[in-house]
C-alpha cells in the first residue's frame, strides 16, 4: 500500500505494482478526500476509486493498473490506519453489499 499526492493535489492510495526511476504503477488507486463539515466542524473522510470495479469487464477486473509519472506526484512513507485500509478494500471489492437501510441501487450497466 502506498500513499501519494497526484498532479492535481489529491491524496491517492493504492497497491504498488512496480516502480522505475520515472514511473509508479498502482493497482486499484483510490482518491481520499478530507472535508470539514460546516455544521459540526468535524472532519469527513470520503474515498472514491479512480474507476468503479463494476465498470470493469468481469473477466479483466485484475487489469486496473494506473501509471503515474513520478515527476508529477509526491510520494509519502506514511503507514495508514487499519480503518482506512479496510475502507480501501471495501471500495475495491467485486460485489460490495450495502447496508439494509440504504435505498435500492439501480444498476445501469447490468445486462
Amino acid at each position: 500500500m502506498i500513499t501519494f499526492i497526484d498532479q492535481i493535489g489529491r491524496v491517492v492510495i493504492g497497491n504498488k505494482v512496480s516502480e522505475t526511476d520515472t514511473q509508479l504503477t498502482i493497482n486499484n488507486p483510490v482518491i481520499v478526500y478530507v472535508n470539514p463539515n460546516q455544521e459540526t466542524g468535524q472532519i469527513q473522510v470520503q474515498s472514491f476509486p479512480y474507476i468503479f470495479v463494476e465498470f470493469l469487464d468481469k473477466e479483466h477486473r485484475d487489469k486496473n493498473n494506473w501509471i503515474f509519472n513520478k515527476s508529477n506526484i509526491v510520494i509519502s512513507d506514511v503507514v495508514l490506519d487499519a480503518a482506512i485500509i479496510n475502507q480501501y478494500n471495501n471500495i475495491n471489492s467485486v460485489k460490495p453489499q450495502p447496508p439494509a437501510s440504504e435505498p435500492e441501487v439501480i444498476k445501469l450497466f447490468e445486462s
